[in-house]
């Protein structure tokens, strides 16, 4: 009885532990970038259901082509490194035929998903066994240009995705996805036993723990082993002096992360630090070693502060290293300590590693600001920015997406999420939820959950609801508002105080909240800046009635600490003396900063603008714009025009509504009015002035480029009169209404325009197509095409002013930034506005004035040089449709931002042969800062 009993706790020792095992033997040859792979698999069945397959991740072949999905998602974020890469410079894996391969087993790869494999058995795999398989492969190492893996330009390789790894079996289900450059591989645990043999120019690092170091003549060879691992990490060098090791408390820390201003020990001293700290928040590493590297750390980087060079750096001495050593540790930690799906629930092990950074930063840095040293610099700290604290940063970051109605639910798969939320704003603001929860609950309930959440779950896969078991275990108070509000909605918070009212004890006020989801907020009882009263409210949806004791405060506020990121904090202060315009007293501040939410400021811009009639024009704009995006907004322009010895400039006001209800696809409505005044040619001003109305619209899936908006606009313009050339219109009003729709990425540009003007004196319809396909060997084909015809029009007493132009229109909307509207020679005439026909020529008849119709396209030929070609017709009362074409040379610098073009054949002839060919060149320059910074931004929003 006793052996049957013992036989049985054997066997049931065995079940806990049992998992895939795999052998590898790897050669490297460092001419062709190549691995040869032998790689033994023993798959163990640890579920309660017969397997027939099992899928496998073959991540390193994400890069075989353009069409994968990791290449779909670089161009989704207008990535072009990689679809321009030669095949040289991608990966790819190809497998070797065996007798195992056609009598044991089956490999197919999944359609759509290159980098995932289906390896069927010829017999099923009964639960509780093992099958062991044998694949021989070769892997393609990419450059590392792409993802930050791979090889690198010095001839060394860092290899995370390099072999193949079976998924896990989860609930009766395979658990996979394909690589999308997220660093969330998610591979079943597995024991690793890692022959690897290399030229003798290279060494090997691993995070598996080395067994065995041989050194030859021909090559080196290492034998590395891993237990209950779900990924093996490779750095392939020419020196490993790069890594140094650092003895802390219960581990070794093995990384090449370097900072040559900082001596070896205060290193020593800041890992110690940073160890001991994670050992009290979460408890002992599971591993002796533990193995990062500065590839590791440049996935997941502390944005904008770890990377100043040291001759401006303001921080303490050595406060860069130990914040990337705090950032890459924590994360290290974590991640190998809480096995959920970090793309499902990614948000999970970031809001532990962001709000631990924190709570280190709060620990050893209280005080520490975000502009260091220099925010005691004279001319810099008088910037609110400059005063934030370290910490401050992280709810400034968030608060971006929210400004901008690009708030996200935490708990969005991060595939799903734009790259800012998936980067910054959702780790953000789960990070500042759990600080805010912890004040709420006002004890260590929250650092025993994390603690008791990390020790419980090391050795096998768990998920967020584990979590939230753990911590309404421990909360003395109730806590569903973090996870069924705070985490799983995307909708904004914001509270509003109103209807004080005070007698000498006590103090009345409701409180109005915006966001109508339950939870808990902060009101304070303030003597100035002191906090006399703090009490947690609970419960309020929509709005409540407040009373509190009044003793000696004079100001009652909501959120005063900032706890939480609020989206308009400006309405959380009311005083309790004097006026109620002292709520918020006026403030002038030169340049842009972070709004002081008690107090209204008007920021002070200097501002230049240039075209040749006024020359530069210096001014001052008066705005209310900050560093982050509002909903309503004035700007206030005046500005003196250097040639023109005018005051010219631009007055506008603009209300941006978000709408938060994302099953809805209207995102947001524009509406507003503005005036300008310019030159628009030697001693002539034209004065504008137009109100709008704006419907946009966007996908739910906030990742998805398809933008629809529909517009309203009246411009009324008023233009001096020119003695010498007078016109018959100088005053005009036109009403137009505007459709448009656009679904624009790396590889494919498709947007179309419809449109209508109406003026006393004409009304006009156009329509516009845009297409721009990137092809698999690089090339790009760009079309476009535009319609427009007159429904009336008795303008033709004005000459072509109002018609449809075939190379350079009139702007008599003013919309265009033209540096030159009225010249017809001289390098200014030659600025090109693709719009109306879009031709480069200049041909006769340059106008219509009752319907035209183009086509635009070019072709790449090589690099940045395309050829082009325009065709078209154009129509004018009472005479026949004319044809008319031209073609060229484009350049293409920059796409929509910097062009030029040099037309060769057209209806003129040969006009590359022609007199005076350097006034045919015609060109595309965009000085708008704003403009060039969206080429940059477009991959983050």
């Amino acid at each position: 009885m006793i052996k049957k009993l013992a036989l049985l706790l054997l066997l049931f020792s065995s079940f806990l532990h049992a998992q895939h095992k795999t052998q590898i033997i790897a050669h490297l040859d460092s001419d062709k970038d190549v691995l040869t792979i032998n790689q033994k698999l023993e798959i163990y069945n640890n579920s309660d259901v017969t397997w027939d397959h099992i899928m496998l991740l073959d991540w390193a072949n994400a890069f075989s082509s353009n069409q994968t999905p990791l290449a779909t998602r670089f161009a989704e974020d207008f990535k072009n490194r990689f679809q321009f890469a030669i095949d040289e410079d991608r990966g790819s894996t190809t497998f070797t035929a065996t007798d195992s391969l056609t009598n044991d087993y089956r490999l197919e790869r999944l359609k759509g998903h290159q980098d995932i494999i289906k390896l069927y058995f010829k017999k099923p795999l009964p639960a509780g066994a093992t099958r062991e398989v044998e694949i021989n492969y070769a892997v393609k190492i990419p450059e590392d240009d792409f993802t930050g893996y791979g090889k690198s330009s010095n001839g060394e390789y860092s290899l995370k995705y390099w072999y193949l790894h079976p998924a896990p079996f989860i609930e009766g289900k395979w658990d996979y996805y394909s690589h999308k450059d997220l660093d969330d591989f998610y591979g079943a645990p597995m024991d690793f036993s890692v022959s690897l043999h290399l030229p003798v120019t290279h060494r090997a690092i691993s995070s598996l723990t080395t067994g065995l170091e041989t050194k030859q003549t021909q090559r080196n060879s290492y034998l590395f082993t891993g237990e209950q691992l779900d990924a093996a990490v490779l750095h392939l060098v020419r020196n490993t002096d790069a890594f140094k090791t650092y003895s802390v408390p219960g581990i070794n820390v093995i990384t090449d992360i370097e900072d040559l201003d900082v001596p070896l020990e205060m290193k020593v001293i800041f890992n110690d630090r940073i160890a001991s700290f994670l050992q009290s928040r979460l408890g002992s590493f599971p591993e002796k070693d533990l193995f990062v590297s500065d590839r590791y750390y440049r996935e997941n980087p502390v944005y904008g502060l770890s990377s100043l060079p040291s001759f401006i750096n303001p921080f303490p001495a050595g406060f860069t290293y130990e914040i990337k050593m705090l950032k890459t540790l924590s994360r290290k930690w974590v991640e190998r300590g809480i096995h959920v799906n970090p793309r499902e629930e990614a948000w999970v092990k970031q809001s532990i590693m962001i709000y631990l950074m924190m709570e280190y930063q709060q620990l050893y840095y209280p005080d520490l600001k975000i502009g260091g040293k220099l925010s005691d610099v004279w001319g810099i700290r008088g910037f609110n920015v400059a005063q934030l604290k370290f910490n401050e940063s992280y709810p400034l970051l968030y608060l971006n997406s929210a400004r901008l109605n690009l708030d996200e639910a935490i708990n969005t798969p991060a595939d799903q999420l734009v790259k800012y939320n998936q980067q910054l704003g959702m780790p953000f603001k789960a990070a500042i939820g759990l600080r805010f929860l912890n004040d709420y609950l006002g004890d260590d309930s929250l650092e025993k959950s994390i603690r008791a959440f990390y020790l419980e779950n090391q050795q096998g896969r768990t998920k967020a609801s584990v979590f939230r078991h753990i911590l309404d275990k421990n909360a003395s108070k109730n806590t569903d508002w973090f996870f069924d509000d705070y985490i799983t909605t995307h909708k904004r918070l914001d509270w509003k105080i109103n209807q004080v009212k005070k007698t000498a004890d006590s103090v009345f006020f409701r409180i109005k909240n915006k966001s109508q989801l339950q939870i808990p907020v902060p009101v304070y009882l303030l003597d100035k800046d002191s906090i006399i009263t703090k009490k947690w409210i609970e419960g309020v949806k929509e709005d409540s009635l407040i009373s509190l004791p009044r003793k000696r405060a004079n100001r009652i506020a909501i959120n005063y600490e900032q706890l939480i990121a609020e989206f308009n904090p400006r309405d959380n202060y009311k005083t309790l003396k004097g006026f109620p315009s002292l709520n918020r007293p006026l403030e002038f501040r030169l340049f842009k900063d972070v709004e002081d939410p008690e107090r209204s400021q008007v920021f002070l811009m200097p501002d230049v603008e240039f075209n040749i009639y006024d020359g530069l024009t210096l001014g001052t704009r008066f705005y209310n714009g900050n560093l982050l995006p509002k909903p309503a907004r004035y700007s206030i322009k005046p500005g003196y025009g250097t040639n023109s010895n005018r005051l010219v400039g631009s007055i506008s006001f603009g209300y941006a509504h978000p709408v938060q209800n994302r099953d809805e696809r209207l995102y947001e409505v524009k509406y507003g009015v503005s005036a300008n005044t310019f030159s628009y040619a030697d001693d002539l001003l034209y004065r504008r002035a137009s109100g709008w109305l704006q419907f946009n619209y966007r996908p739910k899936d906030l990742r998805k480029n398809k933008r629809q908006s529909l517009s309203f606009r009246n411009i009324y313009v008023d233009r001096d009169r020119d003695p010498l050339n007078s016109v018959n219109e100088p005053d005009y009003n036109v009403f137009s209404i505007n459709y448009s729709q656009s679904d624009d990425n790396l590889k494919r540009v498709f947007n179309y325009h419809i449109g209508t003007e109406v003026s006393s004196n004409f009304t006009k319809a156009t329509y516009r197509l845009r297409w721009r396909k990137l092809f698999k060997d690089n090339r790009q084909l760009d079309f476009r095409v535009f319609g427009g015809a007159f429904l009336t029009n008795n303008s033709q007493a004005s000459g072509n002013f109002f018609s449809f132009a075939l190379d350079r229109p009139t702007d008599y909307l003013f919309d265009y930034n033209y540096y030159g509207r009225s010249e017809d020679s001289g390098l200014f005439s030659q600025q090109l506005v693709v719009a109306e026909g879009g031709f480069k020529s200049q041909l006769e008849p340059a106008f219509a004035n009752e319907w035209i119709t183009t086509a635009n396209a070019s072709y790449s030929i090589w690099n940045y040089i395309h050829a082009y070609g325009d065709i078209g017709f154009v129509k004018n009362k009472g005479r026949d449709a004319k044809f008319v074409y031209d073609s060229g040379i484009r350049l293409n610098f920059l796409q929509d931002y910097f062009e030029l073009y040099f037309p060769i054949y057209s209806n003129n002839g040969w006009e590359i042969a022609q007199d005076n060919y350097d006034e045919k060149i015609r060109f595309i320059v965009t000085l708008d800062i704003n403009t060039f910074v969206k080429l940059f931004t477009r991959r983050w929003y």
